[in-house]
């Protein structure tokens, strides 16, 4: 047998991506790796307390050590749900749970491996949405061509009937009104005619500083804004292969609702637009390769958005906006979608918005 380096055993625990969680059998936190630091929220000052002390706000996962110590047989994979912690997120692990045992087979401790499954859920999630938003937009299809000829019929007549109360202001003023609420119908119903079509893409090299930068001119140039715009931008970026007509309508669009987002809202201390542009790795969902990506954040100080609304803000004709159709955000998705990328919501009701726009870049090792 060949001699380790006695170092070797450290170094892999500590390279692990998922988190490892080890307990003593008398309960005193004898191993914690950075991923499990990373997710946990702990530190490796922990090491060597009582678990109890260590993972007080982690009852859940308190428990399943402590009990794990009897030495009975455990599933070898399941699923825990660990709370919201202070600004922490609730989380869904995957973890496996195993007694540690010596040459005679006597318990000396508990080892617990997990991994958050909050990315594959929301993979999970957005193909649950794309599946129904298929569904729905063969509906949204018929619908709409079954009312563009009545709609258009009516504006015809409007027309008609605003030439006959020519000398009557007071009728004028009414139908005028009639034509406008018309002409917002036939948009929405237009709009989600072009939404249930297919996104055909035309991929070409893009800049993506230039294509956000130009996304921000064309927001700026529909809604006023005086406050801060800082940008966060990696210094090297790669180029996208990407349709940079129907991207630059997604973060255009974004920018939009996040100025709009603010308006109305006081900050005494003014308003801020963040525009973020990084490569990161993201751990693909079949294999152990890596996949670079685009994340282009665009965050706002407005109101934010509440957790049950994030859950439909993307679904087709949900809006919060007083004459939105509700079109421009599953739009966006779709268009993401079709590239081969995310889009997601975060952020703090009262503390402001942050989407994400992620897209795949190429493949790593």
């Amino acid at each position: 047998m060949l001699d380790a380096d006695p170092r070797f055993l450290g170094w892999l625990v500590d390279s692990m991506r998922s988190g490892l969680v080890a307990i003593d059998r008398e309960g005193r936190l004898a191993t914690l790796n950075p991923g499990a630091q990373q997710l946990l929220g702990l530190s490796e000052a922990c090491v060597g307390a009582p678990a109890r002390d260590a993972l007080r706000e982690r009852p859940e996962l308190l428990r399943l050590l402590e009990s794990a110590l009897d030495g009975r047989e455990r599933p070898s994979r399941s699923e825990l749900v660990l709370e919201a912690v202070g600004a922490r997120p609730a989380l869904t692990i995957g973890f496996t749970l195993d007694a540690i045992r010596d040459a005679a087979g006597e318990i000396r401790g508990v080892v617990f491996v997990f991994r958050d499954l909050s990315p594959i859920e929301r993979r999970d999630e957005q193909e649950r949405l794309r599946d129904r938003l298929a569904a729905l937009g063969q509906m949204a299809a018929g619908l709409a061509h079954e009312l563009r000829n009545p709609l258009a019929g009516m504006e015809v007549l409007a027309g008609l009937l605003k030439r006959r109360l020519a000398s009557q202001p007071e009728e004028l003023v009414l139908v005028g009104e009639l034509v406008r609420e018309l002409r917002t119908l036939a948009r929405t119903v237009t709009e989600s005619l072009e939404f249930v079509r297919p996104v055909p893409l035309e991929r070409k090299p893009v800049d993506p500083v230039e294509l956000l930068e130009e996304s921000l001119a064309l927001a700026r140039s529909r809604v006023p804004f005086s406050g801060e715009i800082e940008r966060e931008y990696d210094e090297e970026l790669p180029q996208l292969e990407a349709d940079a007509e129907q991207l630059r309508t997604v973060y255009t669009n974004l920018i939009v609702n996040a100025l709009e987002a603010m308006v109305g809202v006081s900050r005494p201390e003014g308003h801020r637009l963040v525009l973020g542009l990084r490569v990161r790795r993201a751990p693909r969902r079949f294999d152990a390769s890596l996949l670079a990506e685009l994340e282009t954040t665009v965050a706002d100080s407005g109101g934010g958005v509440s957790p049950e609304l994030r859950e439909r803000i993307f679904h087709p004709f949900f809006t919060t906006k007083e004459r939105g159709s509700g079109v421009g955000l599953a739009h966006a998705q779709k268009v993401v979608a079709g590239h081969g990328g995310g889009i997601e919501i975060d952020g703090e009701p009262g503390r402001g918005a942050v989407f994400r726009v992620r897209l795949p870049i190429e493949a790593v090792p």
